[in-house]
């Protein structure tokens, strides 16, 4: 087996930055998981005890952080505001949302498949590709869309994307969780999940800092798929293998080098929108640590914020002055630098609205990192057209030798990613490997 990571680490959207004084871990990317037995049994193989959030007790808000909790155990108080001008928004209470939440379950349970990638019925049905916005109003569920779009961070225009990408995001294992329960890593280092990981694997096995140049996949002397790989410190490398499993976002510009198979190049060719998403902690925020703030706007639809702009802004609560951030655009052509940019100027309209003193330090970055390009998409007509029907028969090409896992083969969610590829990817490669011995 061998691993080619482009960052140097593994774990991708994972990701925890640990305080320097204190060794208090705090994860600020991929924090919380549906409680799945794929979960349940990637956890307990490498001994990493995990908690069920509704099952510890939380602090009291203002209160100070339960010592004994991860960071997303922090219970703090909640302050709509829109972080355009600071301006303070009333949700309200609506008092139709759990009905809501309960009648939307039923017509996802309608959907089991949604939940094991994108092998679906033919024909596919209207309601999973017509406008999230537009089925919610037709079934009468608009009252979830404040939640639903708390939880669906990084979907950018949620209300205009089709629904089959909506619910497979925050999804009918979602709607159960809020009852039952999230799972969480104990300490609050889900990165120790990779790393223990990747010493099972064998570190040897492991080009991390490195990218694929070129692909030779058919044809080639070895009767295997040939690799060329380039290595920080180390340049060229070839490998050839029998199998190999793609997991990146699979843009053309991703895939420069390899050699599409004219299968290939008519799927990933369709891909035409894609959102931007970005996580960080923050530190001299300079505004109530006992207080998260939320982002809404008074006068739009469902008081959706308006982006690309932070999602929240939240004490982490474990580490005193420290903050952390979520940004969502709705595009991906927002430089990271234009983005810590947003970030800092959307603090400062939250300082000046709350009064923060003039004396307060410029808020800094202690961590940053782009999950962009985020749920790729394609248009409802190639929906109509037969896509995910073309995109899933992709596995097992090029000889039963190639396949695919990854957010735009099934949803940008790790937990149900880990199953995916438990009950479904692993399976196929295996039974191309046992047709070959045959």
């Amino acid at each position: 087996m061998a691993i080619i990571e482009r960052n140097g680490r593994l774990g991708g959207h994972c990701e925890t930055w640990t305080d320097p004084s204190s060794g208090v871990p705090v994860d600020y990317g991929v924090v919380i998981h549906q409680p799945l037995q794929a979960v349940y049994d990637f956890f307990k193989k490498f001994h990493i005890p995990l908690l069920n959030m509704s099952s510890v007790s939380w602090n009291v808000p203002r209160d100070p952080a339960n010592a004994s909790l991860p960071a997303v155990c922090y219970s703090s108080i909640r302050k709509d505001v829109d972080f355009r001008d600071g301006s303070n928004v009333d949700r309200g209470v609506n008092l139709e949302v759990d009905d809501a939440f309960s009648r939307l379950g039923s017509i996802l349970s309608n959907y089991p498949y949604l939940l094991q990638g994108y092998d679906l019925p033919d024909p596919i049905p209207e309601d999973l590709i017509i406008p999230f916005g537009a089925f919610l109003e037709k079934h009468n569920l608009t009252a979830v869309i404040p939640t639903y779009y708390q939880f669906s961070q990084g979907m950018g225009n949620l209300l205009d994307i089709p629904t089959i990408y909506a619910v497979k995001y925050f999804n009918l294992g979602d709607l159960q969780a809020l009852t039952q329960g999230y799972l969480t890593v104990a300490d609050g280092d889900t990165s120790k999940l990779y790393r223990k990981a990747g010493d099972y694997v064998g570190r040897p096995n492991i080009f991390t800092q490195s990218t694929i140049v070129s692909t030779r996949r058919q044809n080639t002397t070895s009767g295997n798929l040939e690799l060329l790989i380039s290595t920080k410190g180390e340049g060229l490398r070839l490998l050839s293998c029998k199998q190999a499993l793609l997991t990146i976002p699979p843009t053309l510009m991703n895939l420069g080098g390899w050699d599409l198979s004219a299968e290939e190049y008519a799927v990933f060719s369709q891909y035409v929108n894609a959102n931007g998403y970005w996580t960080g902690l923050v530190t001299d925020v300079g505004l109530s640590s006992t207080t998260t703030y939320w982002n809404a706007a008074a006068t739009t639809p469902f008081q959706i914020p308006v982006l690309p702009g932070m999602y929240v802004l939240t004490p982490v609560g474990v580490v005193d002055n420290v903050w952390e951030v979520k940004f969502g655009s709705n595009t991906v052509d927002l430089s990271d630098d234009l983005v810590q940019d947003y970030i800092q100027a959307q603090i400062r309209t939250l300082r000046n609205a709350n009064n923060a003193t003039s004396s307060a330090k410029e808020p800094s970055f202690l961590a940053f990192s782009s999950h962009t390009p985020f749920q790729l998409q394609v248009t409802p007509e190639a929906i109509w057209d037969g896509f995910f029907r073309n995109l899933t028969s992709l596995q097992g090409g090029f000889g039963g030798r190639m396949f695919y896992s990854g957010a735009a083969f099934h949803t940008p969610y790790s937990a149900l990613l880990w199953r995916f590829n438990q009950e479904v990817v692993l399976p196929l490669m295996m039974q191309q490997t046992e047709r070959r011995w045959m």
